[in-house]
């Protein structure tokens, strides 16, 4: 436990809030500010200086950092948070982000979002697999963000699909008349191209805009 958490749950106590009372206060669910209070996930800048001031207490205080430091690393990283998939991108029956409930959350920095930074289509989860290793390697993190349609997508897209019998992959995506090309990038020569016509029943979740690697 983090001198963080046991302060976030030590000042909602001492001022008499439950964390069903607190949460309304910060625009958020219980569900989401109990991550914060288990150390599942890190509050951005924005709701730390919002319980600051509900608590009457500096953000030092209620993070337990010395001032300089607390005050410089949250001015100066912001961040949102984002519903994390805890399967792998190879196994589970993933519908859309709006039909799922109480998902773990992940903070990413907007610096790495960029122009996706606070997307309420976008979602992570993880790779399993070697079929896109060349870009992707297995036990990656990645941001896929919901599409509209299918014309929303370009020749060489990284999508998310899902086939008939409810697996799912990430692969190169491209549109051939009514065929649905989907093209691994992997240095293992046995994985090929999965073709498919535009009325089988394929499901695309949606593209991936961001990944994150760990060498």
């Amino acid at each position: 436990m983090t001198k963080l958490t046991e302060n976030l749950k030590y000042y909602r106590k001492l001022n008499g809030y439950t964390q069903e009372t607190i949460a309304p206060k910060l625009k958020i669910t219980t569900s989401a500010y109990g991550m914060y209070e288990q150390g599942r996930n890190t509050p951005p800048y924005s709701k730390l200086k919002e319980l600051s001031e509900i608590y009457n207490i500096s953000i030092s205080e209620l993070t337990g950092e010395p001032r300089e430091t607390a005050e410089f690393i949250a001015q100066a990283v912001s961040a949102h948070t984002y519903p994390y998939i805890d399967n792998y991108v190879s196994a589970g029956k993933p519908t859309t982000i709006s039909g799922m409930k109480n998902l773990p959350q992940i903070q990413v920095p907007d610096e790495l979002m960029g122009s996706y930074a606070g997307n309420n289509k976008l979602y992570f989860m993880k790779v399993n697999g070697e079929s896109m290793n060349k870009i992707i390697p297995n036990d990656s993190i990645i941001g896929i963000l919901e599409y509209e349609s299918i014309h929303d997508l370009k020749n060489g897209d990284i999508v998310v699909y899902s086939t008939e019998d409810s697996e799912y992959a990430v692969k190169f995506f491209y549109r051939d008349g009514d065929k649905l090309i989907f093209r691994p990038s992997s240095t293992n020569p046995n994985y090929y191209d999965t073709i498919f016509n535009i009325e089988d029943n394929i499901k695309i979740m949606g593209k991936v805009v961001q990944y994150s690697v760990t060498l």
